[in-house]
């Protein structure tokens, strides 16, 4: 029997195994002459190059120069501006944006098993969801913010789960604050878990009702500076970024397929998306971003209204590639090596979860919220795998509690610690 120290320095060496693993897979891999501006048409770096160049957030498509945007949330572009700033466009640039990202990815990894242990599930289940997640093959991506959302994700869930066990702290408050005040700047659309999570609080925490508000407020209010700003640009008010109707109007037409790859091999994204259509470019440029995503949703809701059988067929084929995703190995949309790791992982996490709902509530409770409301938004528009990255490990998480739980009863052993 292994004393309790040796077992933190055997855990201990697991999770450092983790990271080196993880960032030696994912290593940078540039070229001397990289540019990092030149990114496959990334709507965040034509804005971080804004930032940099003109000093404004405008300009994210690559058709046109279209003027002041919302189109992205700012705090990727941000910081991709920041490192241009700091070592220029080149091939350092490229490195620093590389590696940042990997070590951002990595510590994702390594974090998983001190989450399981904090879930009630056992260190051991975490190491494992670490490995399939590195065996399907999901290296983090350049092209958004998924990967420095996904490492958020995770620690606003090791928050999540403490407020359902005892009350909050003023230290406790603030740091939930930063974390969801920093999600909804990456990926706006977090806010739909932030209210359903607070609204569970409701039934399940100790905490105060005044300590619950403030869960909801204090993000909002680290939010709101650049709410103000997008009020005093556009003269409307606008919650993080504007881009909802030009997704559903390229997502919903005559032309559109489930997936996003598969509209750019048509040619269906190319003329419909001002990204790369000067057509659609020159009318954002005219109407202004907010005139011209208001008009692209009328556009949106009347084909979905006339087109209702269709609209319905496309969500369930984008729920369906959400949850069992194909190989895909496109970085600007995300890459998927081994989508049969991730096909097993994922129906395995339906079983983890009723076993989690059985031994582990309170974290069935934190992981269900994010797989059932995040994904939302995502059935509503074009699919790609790296819409999925931000919460891969509620897959990976309750799949390896499942297979951990079922090893356990088939061959015997050690209860997880």
């Amino acid at each position: 029997m292994l004393t309790r120290t040796a077992q933190k320095w055997i855990r201990s060496i697991a999770v450092a195994a983790l990271g080196v693993a993880s960032f030696y897979i994912n290593r940078p891999n540039y070229h001397s002459d990289a540019f990092l501006v030149m990114h496959g048409g990334s709507e965040a770096f034509a804005l971080a190059e804004s930032l940099v160049t003109h000093h404004s957030f405008a300009d994210p498509f690559w058709a046109l120069p279209t003027g002041p945007s919302a189109h992205m949330a700012p705090l990727y572009p941000a910081y991709v501006a920041l490192i241009i700033v700091a070592f220029g466009h080149g091939a350092v640039a490229v490195g620093v944006l590389q590696s940042s990202m990997t070590l951002m990815f990595s510590l994702q990894l390594m974090l998983l098993p001190v989450l399981a242990k904090h879930f009630g599930l056992g260190f051991w289940t975490g190491f494992v969801a670490a490995l399939g997640w590195m065996a399907a093959g999901t290296p983090p991506t350049l092209a958004s913010e998924a990967t420095p959302a996904g490492l958020l994700v995770i620690l606003a869930a090791f928050l999540m789960h403490s407020a359902f066990t005892k009350k909050m702290s003023a230290k406790a408050l603030l740091a939930s604050g930063l974390v969801w005040g920093a999600l909804l700047l990456l990926q706006p659309a977090m806010i739909l878990v932030l209210l359903a999570w607070v609204f569970l609080l409701h039934f399940r925490s100790p905490s105060s009702t005044a300590q619950k508000m403030a869960l909801a407020v204090v993000p909002i209010l680290i939010a709101s500076p650049w709410m103000v700003r997008n009020f005093l640009v556009f003269h409307k008010p606008v919650f993080v970024r504007d881009n909802l109707g030009i997704e559903l109007a390229v997502s919903n037409n005559p032309c559109a397929a489930a997936l996003t790859e598969v509209n750019m091999n048509t040619g269906c994204y190319s003329r419909s998306h001002p990204n790369l259509s000067d057509e659609e470019a020159l009318k954002v440029r005219q109407l202004g971003e907010v005139e011209y995503n208001h008009v692209k949703l009328r556009e949106a809701v009347g084909w979905i209204r006339g087109n209702p059988g269709r609209f319905v067929t496309l969500c369930v084929q984008r729920f369906e590639v959400f949850w069992l995703p194909p190989f895909s190995s496109n970085p600007a949309t995300g890459i998927l090596l081994r989508p049969w790791v991730l096909d097993l992982f994922t129906l395995a996490s339906i079983a983890g979860v009723f076993v989690m709902w059985r031994n582990a509530r309170l974290s069935s409770y934190v992981t269900g919220t994010w797989l059932l409301c995040f994904p939302l938004i995502y059935y509503l528009i074009q699919s790609m795998v790296r819409y999925r990255y931000p919460i891969l490990w509620a897959t990976f998480v309750p799949g390896s509690y499942f297979l951990t739980q079922l090893a356990q009863g088939v061959f015997g052993g050690l209860k997880p610690s």
